[in-house]
């Protein structure tokens, strides 16, 4: 069951983000349809933390490591 959809933007592409209530973890799509976890066992609400979490799991470089 997923929670709301949200669209936020990490360098220059746009990313679909969502919880999932039965995976128990936060999910983003990119434009290409690649999905990755990027919060496992919680629920991310924080646009900073979203974005932050996006580039660490699609291996993009914006943030510091």
């Amino acid at each position: 069951m997923k929670g709301t959809i949200k669209t936020t933007t990490v360098a220059g592409k746009t990313y679909t983000v969502w919880s999932d209530f039965i995976k128990r973890g936060t999910y983003a799509a990119d434009e290409d349809g690649n999905e990755k976890r990027i919060a496992g066992g919680s629920y991310l609400t924080n646009d900073l933390t979203i974005r932050k979490a996006i580039a660490a799991s699609f291996g993009l470089s914006t943030f510091r490591k």
